[in-house]
C-alpha cells in the first residue's frame, strides 16, 4: 500500500502544488480517466481549504491511500472547525461558486466531512479498476494513514 502525506501553506497557489503531490502519488497506480477525477477533487478540497483556512498562518495537510487494487483515499485536513453542509445540492444556478462539493459527489465513489482535533478531514474514495469494489486503501479511517513524503 501507498501512503503518502503533505502539509501545505494556505494560499491559492497551493492548489497547484497539491495537484502536482497527488499526481505522483497516484502515478502508475490508477489509470488516466481515474487520475483525472481524483486531480479535481484534490483541486476542489485544497481551495476550500485555503478558502476556510486562515491565509499565511493556516496550513492543510492532503493524505493520500492508494492499495494495490488501485483504490484510493484522498483526504484534506484543515485547520477550520466548521463541517461543510453534507448536501451539495446548489439552490442558486447563478452563483460563481459552491460548486465545489458537487463535484467531488459526483467524481469519487463517496465522500464525506469528519471532525478532527485540529480541524477537519473532507474526504474522497475511488473504487480501484483492477478489481469491483472498495478495497484496504478506502477502509483506512481519518488519520490512519502514515506520513511517507
Amino acid at each position: 500500500m501507498n501512503h503518502l502525506e503533505r502539509t501545505f501553506e494556505s494560499t491559492p497557489q497551493s492548489v497547484q502544488e497539491a495537484r502536482g503531490f497527488v499526481t505522483f502519488a497516484v502515478g502508475c497506480h490508477v489509470d488516466t480517466a481515474r487520475s483525472d477525477d481524483i486531480r479535481s477533487c484534490v483541486s476542489e478540497l485544497a481551495s476550500n481549504a485555503v478558502l476556510h483556512t486562515e491565509a499565511g498562518a493556516g496550513r492543510y495537510t492532503v493524505k493520500i491511500c492508494v492499495d494495490r487494487h488501485g483504490c484510493v483515499r484522498l483526504e484534506v485536513h484543515d485547520q477550520d472547525h466548521v463541517a461543510p453542509e453534507a448536501s451539495t445540492e446548489n439552490s442558486d444556478r447563478d452563483s460563481t461558486n459552491g460548486r465545489g462539493l458537487f463535484i467531488v459527489e459526483h467524481l469519487s465513489d463517496t465522500w464525506g466531512v469528519e471532525k478532527s482535533p485540529t480541524g477537519k478531514i473532507v474526504w474522497s474514495q475511488f473504487a480501484g479498476e483492477t478489481h469491483a469494489g472498495m478495497h484496504n486503501a478506502c477502509e483506512s479511517s481519518p488519520g490512519d494513514t502514515a506520513a511517507a513524503a
